[in-house]
Parts: C-alpha cells; structure tokens; sequence
C-alpha cells in the first residue's frame, strides 16, 4: 500500500510543478503590470510637482513651511506655505510661469471644523481637505465620492464660510 501511495506521489509532484511554476510567472506578470502602469506614473506625477516646488522656492528664496498643492481648475496653480522674514505663516499662490499671483498672511480656519461641518451638513465622509484657488480667493477643497455621485465642497480658507458646492 505504501508503494502506490509513493508511486502516486511521484506522478503527481512532476504535474505540480510546471502548474507552480505558470502560476508564479502570472503573479509576476500581474505584479510588474501594476508597477508599471500604476506605481511608476504616479511616482513621476509626486516627483514633478516636487520639481514645480523646489523650482518656485529657489527662484524666491521662500522658507518652505511643508505645504504645497497643484491646484487645478480652468488654469493651474501652485499653492505653497511658507513663514515669512517675522516667522509669520504666509500663503502664496503661483501660476505655471512662476509668478506671484496672490498671497495671504491672515488667519485659518481649523480645517478638521469645515470637515466636521461639512459631514454634518451634507451626510458625507470627507477625511481631508487641500488648499486651493477659486475666482481670486483662498479655498479649502474637498471631495466625497459615493455609488452615485461625486461632490466638491469649497469653504473659504480664512473663516471657513461656505463658498460653493457641487454635485455631479
């Protein structure tokens, strides 16, 4: 009985493993086909807006306070924080050529209020908020995504007031 059960076992293991090897060459074909198409463009994407940063603090000078922001809407801009020659925290927006377009040194609205309002107010759950640039003005930026619908929420960055909202 020993016998067969081994002789079994010595037909089986020469089917298993070509059938092991074609499943390994699969992983490894699903897995360079993500880092290919997933990893390594939104790897070039964080390396180019760190290039459009180190480019407008250099040509400024700025004293970078860690944060900055590509926004986009009908054109683009660079949102960046820095502290100022008194330490004072400043806002400034750029445009794509670089040049000052607005700053503001005022005060902040506390980004986990306009959150927690908005998830009230619109039984949604936004865990995060960026900075952006609306019509001439300083923006907090969120989004909500469901089944159904996506939403963009824009409070103003200075007193958190309801600026606008869309449902698409």
């Amino acid at each position: 009985m020993n016998n067969i059960l081994l002789f079994g076992l010595c037909v089986v293991v020469p089917v298993l493993v070509p059938l092991i090897i074609a499943l390994l060459v699969v992983i490894l074909v699903f897995v360079s086909f993500c880092m290919l198409n997933i990893h390594v463009p939104y790897f070039n994407h964080e390396n180019n807006i760190a290039l459009e940063r180190n480019k407008i603090i250099n040509k400024y000078k700025l004293n970078y306070d860690d944060y900055f922001n590509e926004y986009n809407s009908s054109k683009t801009y660079y949102i960046i924080r820095i502290k100022d020659k008194k330490k004072k925290i400043v806002y400034q927006v750029y445009n794509t050529q670089y040049k000052l377009v607005d700053s503001y040194s005022g005060s902040v609205a506390k980004k986990k209020d306009i959150i927690h309002t908005i998830n009230n107010e619109y039984k949604v759950n936004v865990t995060d908020l960026t900075i952006g640039y609306e019509n001439g003005d300083l923006v907090y930026f969120g989004k909500y995504q469901d089944d159904a619908h996506l939403y963009y929420f824009y409070y103003s960055l200075d007193e958190g007031k309801f600026v606008k909202y869309y449902r698409l």
